[in-house]
């Protein structure tokens, strides 16, 4: 079997997670990047080693409301300079909970522009399936704002399974 296809029904995979945990970006400034995270993404932030920032969504301490549940870590890792500039393509995200809160964000993420060191700052639209805009940090890295309707968010996409 070529490990690069869609492996057949009952197949053993070649590894064996227990979740997918995480991904990996690169920042010329950690302070930045967590003033970026926590004051406008909404993200919660620690720095558990000189250079090197954890990032995930907030509410998994214990007695919030996704304490016990799996999330995404993003590792940042600060490097003297970005070698290779990242494309609107290769995006991080979050979610939000209405199109209006969409053009909310949008309003207050282009009113601080200049104060969070952001580049280009893209009207919300309607795009594959939901309503967003993307903005690009000062060290290339893509975010998305996004809202989707309910039958379009991952868990139901997830739930309809393989339509091929």
């Amino acid at each position: 079997m070529n490990v690069m296809t869609k492996p057949e029904a009952g197949t053993a995979s070649i590894i064996k997670p227990t979740s997918l945990i995480g991904g990996t970006f690169v920042s010329t400034d950690i302070k930045r990047t967590r003033r970026l995270c926590e004051n406008v993404l909404n993200l919660e932030c620690v720095e558990p080693a000189k250079g090197k920032l954890l990032v995930r969504e907030k509410g998994h301490r214990p007695g919030e409301k996704l304490h016990g549940q799996s999330y995404w870590v993003l590792e940042v890792e600060e490097v003297p300079e970005v070698l290779v500039e990242q494309e609107m393509l290769n995006h991080w995200g979050v979610a939000v909970p209405s199109q209006a809160a969409v053009d909310e964000a949008f309003e207050k993420v282009s009113a601080g522009q200049d104060e969070y060191d952001l580049g280009r700052v893209q009207k919300p639209r309607f795009r594959h399936g939901s309503y967003a805009f993307y903005f690009v940090d000062a060290d290339t890295n893509w975010w998305e704002v996004e809202y989707r309707t309910p039958e379009l968010v991952y868990t139901a996409i997830r739930e309809r399974g393989d339509q091929a």
